[in-house]
């Protein structure tokens, strides 16, 4: 069975047109037709009921079952793949969310050797990002840092940590001396949050919710060092972790948040169950183990 033929069947099923699938892969409308038919005569049986004129679609049960499967077969398929080529490449890709990576890359003693990092090339973004990558196959591994249960079938998983959400704001700020803040007391504040591909914004929402959506954002970013230079000139608050704040940022207070308002999410080192991690990948982790 010719994997192109599947991909030509899943493509028809999705467009319904034998003329935009052609047109989608730069081939003839007859290599569509012969394609299906191919596999028609593979698993011997009708698998779309036969219209000359091709202006009407619909699978038979048996092309339906087949698609079914299609589903689970070509994403494993473009996976392995990936995975293929990174191997014969010689490195692995890693996904490293930034706040996390300078936390714990901070906590390192120069006595531990480094030489895995060698073969391994960083692809740098938001937990939630690097999630949709790690599922798709396009990463061996990643740190993530999500405020809800990771139960992914696919993934093999494993906690480093847990970690508070503070409200982050300029230590001029009227709050800056509070013990303590409960969400109902920000609502009429300008938040500036991570964007979507970071947990914080799904963390401002769950509160946001509880309060009628009374929250507004001033402004989103991806960029971790705009966010805090924006916040030390008095520019709103964030809903941060304290692992985001270094030395160089005294201009800022974390507050916590009060119990019924508390998040707290956990950072976990992740890795496709259909891919065996490389040596490389399981020193790194090893060695971020070792300073959870």
């Amino acid at each position: 069975m010719n994997l192109k033929d599947l991909q030509y069947f899943y493509d028809l099923c999705q467009l319904q047109s034998y003329t935009e699938v052609a047109k989608q892969h730069k081939v003839s409308q007859p290599s569509i037709s012969y394609a299906i038919k191919r596999l028609e005569e593979s698993f011997n049986c009708k698998l779309i009921h036969h219209d000359p004129s091709h202006r009407s679609f619909k699978l038979t049960p048996q092309g339906q079952i087949l698609l079914k499967h299609t589903e689970l077969i070509l994403p494993e398929v473009i996976s392995t793949r990936k995975e293929i080529n990174r191997s014969l490449a010689q490195y692995s890709t890693v996904g490293f969310p930034p706040i996390i990576i300078q936390y714990l890359f901070a906590a390192l003693n120069e006595k531990d050797k480094f030489d895995f990092l060698k073969k391994i090339r960083p692809i740098r973004g938001g937990s939630v990002e690097l999630l949709n990558l790690l599922l798709k196959g396009d990463l061996n591994a990643s740190l993530l840092g999500l405020i809800e249960p990771l139960n992914y079938p696919s993934i093999e998983t494993h906690e480093l940590f847990h970690k508070e959400l503070y409200v982050v704001l300029s230590k001029n700020h009227p709050f800056a001396t509070v013990p303590s803040l409960a969400f109902e007391e920000l609502v009429d504040q300008s938040f500036i949050l991570l964007d979507e591909h970071f947990v914080h914004l799904k963390a401002f929402e769950t509160l946001n919710q509880k309060h009628q959506n009374k929250a507004e954002i001033f402004f989103k970013t991806d960029d971790i060092v705009i966010l805090k230079e924006l916040l030390k000139k008095g520019i709103g608050l964030s809903l941060l972790a304290d692992i985001a704040l270094s030395d160089e940022d005294d201009d800022l207070i974390k507050i916590p948040l009060i119990p019924k308002d508390k998040i707290t999410f956990t950072v976990y080192y992740a890795y496709l169950k259909s891919a065996t991690p490389s040596s490389e990948i399981e020193a790194l982790f090893k060695l971020l183990k070792s300073y959870e």
